[in-house]
């Protein structure tokens, strides 16, 4: 099973992201809640899955990320719309751009590959770094709970 991932894992650059990607999503496993935890499946599994397609192109798109990022999108959206958690919208909003930046590439030819790429990989860091914020305000929104469910209404 671990041997599978490793054609997904390519240049050093690439080792180094997977490397801190699992960091981040252990850290927001250990110390966050319910939304930190599906944060982290939905990146994992986001990642995993744009791996497997990202070697499939028709014309000059790799539509299978294109599609996995319009998920990833929706489905913090719809954690965003459930969470009173702020962080959740800020991973929705690097979703999104992530999302809309494939449809950039597509409509403007005159796009470089190298800046269409990098783009995808500074969105999935501010999904990361938006984890992140999440993993640091878990343990501040669970004093705030039960510190808001002492004041007497």
């Amino acid at each position: 099973m671990l041997l599978d991932i490793l054609p997904l894992v390519e240049t050093p650059a690439q080792v180094i992201y997977w490397l801190v990607t699992f960091v981040i999503c252990g850290l927001a496993w250990w110390r966050g809640d319910r939304p930190e935890r599906a944060g982290v499946l939905l990146v994992l599994a986001n990642f995993v899955i744009s791996g497997i397609v990202d070697q499939y192109f028709w014309g000059r798109m790799t539509w299978g990320v294109m599609l996995a990022d319009g998920a990833l999108f929706a489905a913090f959206y719809l954690l965003a719309l459930r969470s009173p958690r702020w962080w959740v919208r800020g991973a929705a909003a690097f979703a999104l751009l992530g999302f809309l930046s494939h449809f950039a590439a597509m409509l403007d030819a005159s796009i470089l590959w190298w800046a269409y790429v990098t783009l995808r990989w500074l969105t999935s860091g501010g999904i990361l770094l938006a984890l992140v914020a999440g993993a640091v305000e878990a343990p501040l929104a669970r004093r705030y709970d039960s510190w808001r469910k002492q004041i007497p209404v």
